[in-house]
């Protein structure tokens, strides 16, 4: 029987159950997962829920994927090494999700992306469960001792040109944008000095007394929909397959599959196995430390919070109180 429940536009979300002894650290397939990781597990699945039940209030499809749709097929929850939660969905679903998920989110809960926050850095969207780390009662509670911002990443899915040449030239457009996006913090005037070369090869003129990176994200994200509508069934996240060629079929994701992930269930494409193959190839021979950014994520989080306490102190400020 579920142990709290959660409330939130008048419904009630039941909270997720879990033995004490799942928030033991544990070794799985040689790798050592601390007791801090199972929290944040647990808090992931319990903003998954809530995306759950959002999907199934408006009938929104939606996917496991990347790791998560791994881990799911491969180990039945966590691949031991990742820490986080990944879904995709179809443009549509995902713009409709985007709509309607603000009014139904829980207090505290938020969407990051391109078009809510300036300084985002990604072509997908980002749910999560705050904004700061807090040891409040309340947050430990819910969110099973995890006090650090936790949530899901949500991919869209768009559609490839049938021409190898078309895909070419988007796929340059595409890395060369995110590529500027992801150097413009380390070297802003390097990578403003490129502008011209941006709008000449994407048409249009940037304005200067807005952000560029935020315009440069938003560009890549238009470019990604222009093959939307079309004949092609060639899909992909497109950020990642002008990287390297991710060339999934729409009717893969026609219907799904329920797989247990921990302790819930999660949807996953009709054919998860042509998905998974394309995404890594021998994807039943594990291999450790494959997650694809920094391990575990709340040790940044952590170091923030020390910088700033340091700072305060070294201006002879009273830390603040988280």
């Amino acid at each position: 029987m579920p142990h709290g429940a959660k409330q939130y536009e008048g419904e009630q979300i039941t909270m997720l159950t879990f033995d004490d002894s799942y928030f033991l650290g544990e070794t799985r397939d040689g790798f050592y997962i601390e007791p801090m990781m199972k929290c944040a597990w647990a808090a992931q699945l319990e903003v998954m829920c809530v995306i759950q039940h959002i999907c199934k209030k408006y009938d929104i499809p939606y996917f496991a994927d990347w790791g998560t749709l791994l881990g799911a097929v491969r180990h039945g929850g966590f691949i031991p090494w990742d820490d986080d939660i990944d879904i995709c969905m179809f443009r549509d679903d995902y713009q409709r999700f985007l709509a309607i998920a603000p009014k139904e989110l829980p207090t505290e809960y938020h969407i990051n992306n391109a078009y809510t926050e300036e300084e985002y850095s990604f072509v997908f969207s980002r749910l999560l469960n705050a904004s700061t780390i807090s040891y409040d009662s309340k947050r430990l509670s819910q969110f099973h001792r995890c006090p650090y911002i936790v949530g899901i990443d949500i991919f869209p899915l768009d559609t490839l040109p049938l021409s190898q040449n078309e895909e070419s030239v988007l796929n340059q457009l595409i890395a060369l944008l995110v590529t500027t996006v992801g150097r413009y913090d380390e070297a802003p005037e390097t990578m403003k000095s490129i502008v011209p070369q941006l709008e000449e090869l994407c048409g249009l003129k940037f304005d200067p007394r807005k952000s560029l990176k935020n315009q440069l994200l938003r560009t890549a994200d238009k470019l990604c929909q222009i093959y939307n509508g079309t004949d092609s069934s060639l899909i992909s996240y497109i950020p990642e397959n002008a990287q390297k060629a991710i060339h999934l079929r729409k009717e893969w994701y026609q219907s799904c599959k329920y797989l247990t992930f921990e302790n819930i269930i999660l949807p996953v494409p009709q054919n998860y196995d042509a998905v998974l193959t394309q995404l890594y190839g021998d994807y039943m021979t594990p291999v450790q430390n494959t997650a694809g950014h920094d391990y575990p994520f709340y040790k940044k989080q952590t170091n923030s919070v020390i910088e700033k306490i340091t700072e305060k102190i070294s201006n002879g400020e009273k830390p603040f109180i988280i």
